[in-house]
């Protein structure tokens, strides 16, 4: 298999949202209702948003199961102006790592996805999809919407979904 067919499936009632595996390094099952901007995570405090709620305000989608996932991603994957509002946001300098923390409220799990059948959006609203962090979506079983976790964080702060508590 190529790598490229290795997804990171985040697993809503109506959606799956796909990650490219090779963008999150791990992921993590914590207690529900574990709080904060930062985590610690091998021995270092990460920057921590959650953004499963904002993925259910946005698409219009349930969580399946109540499950706290920490995914582990690498600063580098995201823009600066992003990495910049992360730590304004979390109050959190990245660690050495470079790593971060996001987390969403579902069940998380590794997927092996025939690029064939997702599809890019079409040229009439490509622009404004993919500003929301949406590369491709698919329809075989369920909606599958291919994301850029750098395009929609940049979109949740933009239109201030993402805002100090």
């Amino acid at each position: 298999m190529e790598a490229r067919n290795h997804f990171t499936c985040i697993a809503y009632d109506t959606v799956d949202f796909l990650i490219q595996s090779k963008y999150v390094l791990f992921g993590i099952y914590l207690d529900i209702g574990k709080e904060g901007n930062n985590i610690v995570f091998n021995r270092e405090t990460l920057p921590h948003i959650r953004i499963g709620h904002l993925l259910e305000q946005e698409f219009s989608c349930k969580s399946i199961e109540e499950c706290n996932v920490v995914l582990v991603m690498k600063r580098q994957d995201f823009a600066n102006d992003v990495c910049k509002q992360i730590e304004d946001f979390t109050q959190t300098a990245f660690p050495m790592s470079g790593n971060l923390a996001i987390s969403v409220n579902t069940s998380v799990s590794s997927k092996i996805i025939d690029i064939e059948t997702l599809r890019l959006i079409p040229q009439s609203i490509r622009e404004r999809q993919q500003e929301c962090g949406v590369c491709a979506i698919g329809f075989t079983n369920k909606k599958q919407i291919l994301i850029s976790p750098d395009n929609l964080l940049r979109k949740f702060f933009a239109v201030g979904l993402i805002k100090k508590g």
